[in-house]
C-alpha cells in the first residue's frame, strides 16, 4: 500500500490541482463574479511570472518560496512579455487588472508574493516589489492582457489536455527521451495509463480515501479529473459515468462546482453522440453552420436528447450564459429542431449569420479524392513536391504518435498516401509543418516544428531526394542542436546571399534565426542578430515591410507584446514593434503579410486568439466584445502601420487556431480563412470565410459558401488542386487530443467567370524558390481603368502553407496585362507585356522571356461538374 501511495499521490495532487483550477474558474465566470467594477485601489510596484502549465508555476513558486530571485527567474521562465524586464508590470493599480489578479493580490505588501493564478495566457504568479527597479518604465501595451476590460468567460475545458500534459510531465524519463518521437510515443501512452490507473485506484480505495482524509471537494476534483483523462482519450462512456458521479457528489456537498460539471456532462454527451453518429470520420452536411437543410436530423439522437435535457437545467441556473445557450442550440440542431424547437429564450437565430453576399457554394472533395484523412490539430503544406506540375498534400499531426501524411496528386481529381514509399512514417508528431528549398537543388524540403503547447520536442528537417523519398539531416544540418517547444517558423534570406535563412519562435525559450552556410548547415545565430527574445511565440512572418531590400520578421505572441524585427542590413535587427504600430493583440495567434488592398505594400494580418466561445459568439449576436478583436494594419510606407481593423470590418472577436489568405473567387484581392477552435470539447464554432472586397471591406460569406465547419480547424491552404486557375481550401481539421480526432475537408471552389494568372518564379543568384521576389501584375478588366494586384512569393500565413507559386486573379474581361518581377539578391527586374490571361507562365531570374506551362484541368472526383475553361490565347 505505501508503495502505491508513493507512486501515484504526486501524480494525483496535481490532477486534482489542475481540475480545481479548472472548476472553480469556470463557476466563477458562468455566475458572473468576474464582471464586477474595478474599485478604485492604490498603484502597486507589481511584477509577474506567466508559465504554460500548473506543475511549472507549482517549481516556479517553491523557487520562490526558496529565495531564488524573482526578477531573475522571470528573465529565465516566465513566458510573458516582460521577462525581458524581470517581470516588471510597472506602477499599477489592482483596480485595472484583471479580476482574478485583483483577487489574488488582496491583503498583499510589499515583498509578498501570490498564489498561482490561471489566467487565459498560462498560470501566473505575482509579486508586490518595495520599490520600482532602479530604470524600468511600464510600457503599457505589455500588460493588454492584464488589463480588465469586462469579464471575459472562459467555460469548462473539456478536453483532459492540462490532465494529460501534466502526468506527461511528471512521468520518469530515459536522458534525450525528447529527440526520438518514438520514444515520446510511448511515453505519453504510459503516463496517461498511470494517472488514468493512479486516479481510479485511489476512488475505489476506502483505505486510501481516509488515510489522505480526503473531503467531498476532493473526491469532486478526483472524479472530475478522471473524466477528463477519458475525454483526453475519446473514452466518452468512462468518461460521462465519471462526470455523473462526480455530479452527483457536488450536488449533495460541493455545490460551487455543479455548473462547470453540468456543462461538462453536456459536452460530453453532446461529443459522444457526434462521434457514434460518424460526424468525425465522415465529414458531411450536418457539421456545417447554418445548416443548408434545417430539419435534418441525425440518425441516432438518444444522447444528443440527454445533452439538450442537462444544458437547458444548467441555463435554469445561468440563464445568460450565451456559451451553453449555443451548445443547446447547437443540440437542438442534431435533432433536426433548429431554430423552430429551441426554447425562445435560449434561441440564437441563424439570422445572425446571414451572408449578406455569395459567390457560390463550395463542395468538400475530400472523400472522393482520398483526402479525407483522420487527424488531429496539425499542419498542412500545399507544394508540388515530386516537380510534375501537380500540387501534392502533406499533412501533420499534433499526436505525438501520428506519423505526417504524404498526399500524391495524381492529376485526375484523386490523391495517393504515399507516405510509407517517401520514408516518412517514422516522422510522427508536428503542430506545423512549413516548406523550403533550402538547398537550392530546386526540390521542396520539410521543417516539422513540434512542441507546441506541450513540452519541448525535436524539429525535424527533412531533405527532398528529388526521386520522391525524403531524409531527415536534421542533426547533420545543425537544427538538432537544441530542442524546444514551437509551432513557428518561416524561411527567408536575411542577408540576400541566395540561401534561405530560418527564424523559429519558440515558446519560453529564446528565438532562434538558424543562418545557411550554402553547404547544407546552419549556424544558429539569434543573440547575435538581436531577435532571441523570449515568449510564448504562436506565430512569425517575413517581408520586406519598407522596401529597403532586406527581408524582416514579425512574431505574434500569446501573452504580451508582439515583435516587429526590422532588419538593418548588416546583420543584426532592431525591435520596432512599438514605434511601428503593430504590438497587438495582447492574444495573439496565426499571423502573415499581405497586401489586403494592392498598393504594393506589405500590409500585416495578426489573429486575436482568447480562447472563449462566449466572446466569438459576441461576435454574431451583436453583443459588445471585453475581449481584443483581430487586427490589420495596413502599410503607411514610412515604416509604420495605420490600424484598420474597424475601417475593413475585421475589428471581431473569433477564435481561431488556423488561418490562411488566398482569392477564392479570382478577382485579385486576397480573402480570408480562419479555422476556429481550442482544444476543449464545447469549442464548436464555425469557421468562417471571410471575402474582401476591393481592398475596402471584408464581408463574411460564410453561409453562403457553406464553409462554415463546426469542429477544430488548424492548418489551412488556399491551392490550385485541379489546374483550373482557381483555388480551393484545403482545411486541416481536428483538435488537440486524440479523442477529438477529425477527417480532412477539401472545398473546391464554385466556377466563376474571372480571369487568371499561375506564376511560377525559379531563382538564379536569388534562393531557388524565389522567396521574397515580388510580382506586379498590371491589367484592365472590359472599358476599366488600369489597376495593379501585387504578390510576393513566400508569403502565407504563419498556421498553414499555401504553395510557391502564384495564382493570381485577375477579375473580369481581363485585357492589356503585364507582368513585372522584382528579385531581391540581384536587384534586377524584369518586364513582360501583351501576356494572355488564363496561363500557367515560369519565369527564371534574368530571363528575357517567360515559358508557358502545360497544365492540364480535371474534376474532382465524386462531386459535382464544374465548367473547365481551356486555356485561351488571346484575351478578346
Amino acid at each position: 500500500m505505501q508503495r502505491l501511495q508513493a507512486r501515484f499521490v504526486p501524480t494525483l495532487r496535481k490532477a486534482l490541482a489542475a481540475a480545481s483550477v479548472l472548476i472553480l474558474l469556470g463557476d466563477l465566470w458562468s455566475a458572473g463574479v468576474a464582471a464586477q467594477p474595478p474599485e478604485p485601489t492604490k498603484p502597486l510596484d507589481l511584477a509577474i511570472i506567466v508559465v504554460p502549465s500548473m506543475t511549472q508555476a507549482e517549481a516556479v513558486l517553491r523557487q520562490l518560496k526558496s529565495g531564488t530571485d524573482f526578477m531573475v527567474l522571470a528573465k529565465e521562465k516566465s513566458t510573458d512579455a516582460t521577462a525581458t524586464d524581470g517581470g516588471y508590470l510597472g506602477k499599477v493599480s489592482p483596480g485595472e487588472l484583471r479580476s482574478e489578479l485583483q483577487e489574488a493580490l488582496q491583503g498583499r505588501s510589499a515583498g509578498e508574493l501570490t498564489g498561482i493564478v490561471h489566467l487565459p495566457s498560462g498560470f501566473a504568479i505575482l509579486k508586490v516589489l518595495p520599490e520600482a527597479p532602479a530604470g524600468q518604465d511600464l510600457n503599457p501595451k505589455r500588460i493588454t492582457s492584464l488589463i480588465s476590460t469586462g469579464a471575459i468567460r472562459l467555460g469548462a475545458q473539456v478536453s483532459g489536455f492540462i490532465e494529460a500534459e501534466t502526468a506527461m510531465q511528471d512521468y520518469p524519463k530515459p536522458s534525450g527521451w525528447n529527440r526520438n518521437m518514438r520514444t515520446v510515443c510511448q511515453l505519453r501512452k504510459e503516463s496517461l495509463a498511470t494517472a488514468t490507473d493512479t486516479v481510479h485506484e485511489f476512488l475505489n480505495s476506502p483505505d486510501l480515501i481516509r488515510a489522505r482524509q480526503s473531503t467531498p471537494t476532493d473526491l469532486v476534483q478526483a472524479r472530475s479529473a478522471l473524466a477528463e483523462l477519458y475525454v483526453y482519450a475519446g473514452d466518452m462512456e468512462r468518461s460521462i459515468e465519471e462526470w455523473n458521479a462526480s455530479y452527483q457528489l457536488a450536488t449533495a456537498a460541493v455545490p460551487g462546482y455543479v455548473g462547470n460539471i453540468m456543462e461538462s456532462l453536456g459536452a460530453s454527451y453532446l461529443h459522444k453522440s457526434e462521434v457514434e453518429n460518424g460526424v468525425y470520420s465522415g465529414s458531411g452536411e450536418m457539421d456545417i453552420f447554418p445548416p443548408q437543410h434545417p430539419g435534418a436530423s441525425y440518425a441516432h439522437t438518444e444522447d444528443f436528447k440527454k445533452a439538450i435535457e442537462i444544458f437547458e437545467q444548467y441555463l435554469e441556473l445561468f440563464p445568460d450564459d450565451l456559451e451553453v445557450r449555443w451548445l443547446l442550440n447547437l443540440a437542438y440542431m442534431t435533432v433536426g429542431e433548429y431554430p423552430a424547437g429551441v426554447p425562445a429564450r435560449y434561441l440564437i437565430p441563424e439570422k445572425d449569420f446571414h451572408s449578406t453576399e455569395s459567390i457560390g457554394r463550395f463542395v468538400d472533395v475530400a472523400p472522393g479524392a482520398g483526402l479525407n484523412v483522420f487527424r488531429g490539430a496539425g499542419g498542412v503544406i500545399t507544394e508540388d513536391f515530386d516537380n510534375d506540375g501537380l500540387l501534392d498534400v502533406v499533412v501533420s499531426s499534433m499526436d505525438v504518435c501520428d506519423p505526417i501524411h504524404f498526399f500524391h496528386n495524381n492529376g485526375d481529381g484523386t490523391f495517393t498516401d504515399r507516405t510509407e514509399q517517401a520514408g516518412l512514417m517514422d516522422q510522427t508528431g508536428g503542430l506545423n509543418i512549413v516548406q523550403a528549398d533550402y538547398n537550392n537543388d530546386g526540390c521542396m524540403d520539410i521543417l516539422v516544428l513540434r512542441g507546441g503547447w506541450q513540452f519541448a520536442q525535436r524539429k525535424s528537417l527533412l531533405r527532398n531526394n528529388c526521386d520522391g523519398t525524403f531524409t531527415d539531416v536534421t542533426e547533420e544540418s545543425g537544427l538538432g542542436a537544441t530542442v524546444t517547444s514551437s509551432q513557428a517558423a518561416v524561411w527567408a534570406d536575411i542577408d540576400n546571399d541566395g540561401y534561405l535563412d530560418l527564424f523559429v519562435g519558440n515558446e519560453g525559450t529564446p528565438a532562434q534565426l538558424f543562418h545557411n552556410k550554402g553547404n547544407g548547415t546552419f549556424e544558429e545565430i539569434g543573440h547575435a542578430a538581436g531577435i532571441d527574445q523570449t515568449a510564448m511565440s504562436k506565430g512569425v512572418a517575413a517581408a520586406d515591410y519598407d522596401h529597403d531590400g532586406f527581408v524582416d520578421f514579425y512574431v505574434s505572441n500569446q501573452n504580451g507584446a508582439n515583435f516587429l524585427y526590422h532588419n538593418n542590413g548588416n546583420g543584426r535587427f532592431t525591435e520596432v514593434g512599438r514605434q511601428a504600430g503593430v504590438q497587438e493583440p495582447a492574444f495573439s495567434f496565426a499571423a502573415w503579410f499581405f497586401d489586403y488592398d494592392n498598393d504594393g505594400w506589405p500590409d500585416l494580418f495578426v489573429d486575436g486568439y482568447v480562447v472563449s466561445i462566449d466572446e466569438s459568439l459576441k461576435t454574431y449576436v451583436g453583443m459588445p466584445h471585453n475581449a481584443e478583436t483581430m487586427k490589420v494594419y495596413r502599410n503607411r510606407h514610412d515604416g509604420t502601420f495605420e490600424d484598420v481593423s474597424a475601417k475593413v470590418g475585421l475589428d471581431k472577436v473569433f477564435m481561431p487556431m488556423g488561418a490562411n489568405f488566398g482569392d477564392v473567387d479570382n478577382d485579385g484581392y486576397l480573402d480570408v480563412y480562419p479555422g476556429m477552435g481550442q482544444p476543449s470539447y464545447t469549442a464548436l464554432l464555425p469557421h468562417t470565410l471571410l471575402r474582401n472586397k476591393e481592398g475596402k471591406l471584408f464581408v463574411d460569406i460564410t453561409e453562403s459558401s457553406g464553409t462554415g465547419e463546426l469542429h477544430k480547424g488548424h492548418g489551412i491552404a488556399f491551392a490550385d488542386l485541379t489546374r483550373q486557375g482557381r483555388e480551393d481550401i484545403v482545411a486541416e481539421i481536428g483538435g488537440a487530443v486524440p479523442g477529438d480526432k477529425h477527417t480532412m475537408r477539401v472545398f473546391a471552389s464554385p466556377a466563376n467567370e474571372n480571369d487568371w494568372l499561375n506564376v511560377r518564379l525559379v531563382g538564379v543568384k536569388t534562393n531557388r524558390e524565389a522567396a521574397g521576389a515580388e510580382i506586379q501584375v498590371r491589367v484592365r478588366n472590359g472599358e476599366g481603368a488600369p489597376r495593379s494586384i501585387y504578390r510576393t512569393v513566400g508569403q502565407s500565413s504563419s498556421f498553414g502553407a499555401n504553395p510557391m507559386e502564384q495564382n493570381i486573379g485577375l477579375g473580369p474581361r481581363a485585357h492589356d496585362v503585364s507582368v513585372d518581377i522584382w528579385w531581391p539578391t540581384s536587384g534586377t527586374r524584369q518586364h513582360f507585356t501583351n501576356v494572355a490571361p488564363r496561363q500557367y507562365l515560369e519565369i527564371k531570374e534574368f530571363a528575357s522571356s517567360y515559358t508557358r506551362l502545360e497544365r492540364h484541368p480535371f474534376q474532382w472526383r465524386n462531386a459535382p461538374a464544374r465548367p473547365v475553361r481551356a486555356w485561351r490565347k488571346d484575351a478578346h
